[in-house]
């Protein structure tokens, strides 16, 4: 498998079961490496105007991937740290 299709493995394990769907699908798409974790939180939010389920959703995922990942990983782990980095700590003012 190549390192981009075990990215892409690794964040279906990560997002599987992530309702809705289309939450589940940006998620998978961010953490594959498609989507930025900035714009992926903006989709999310603009879908569920809901901070607590965002937050929700991340955590889900944060969760799962301290327990799922793997050694080859890390790419896919700084990713989720990013995630969470910015759900966590509230953008500063410029």
């Amino acid at each position: 498998m190549t390192r981009e299709g075990s990215e892409r493995a690794a964040a279906e394990r990560l997002t599987s079961g992530i309702q809705p769907e289309t939450a589940r699908l940006v998620l998978q798409r961010c953490l594959a490496g498609d989507l930025p974790p900035a714009s992926a939180l903006r989709e999310l939010y603009d879908m569920t105007a809901e901070p607590e389920r965002v937050r929700s959703l991340v955590d889900h995922v944060t969760d799962r991937a301290a327990v799922l990942s793997r050694a080859g990983d890390r790419l896919l782990q700084d990713r989720v740290d990013e995630l969470t980095q910015l759900v966590v700590e509230p953008e500063k003012p410029h």
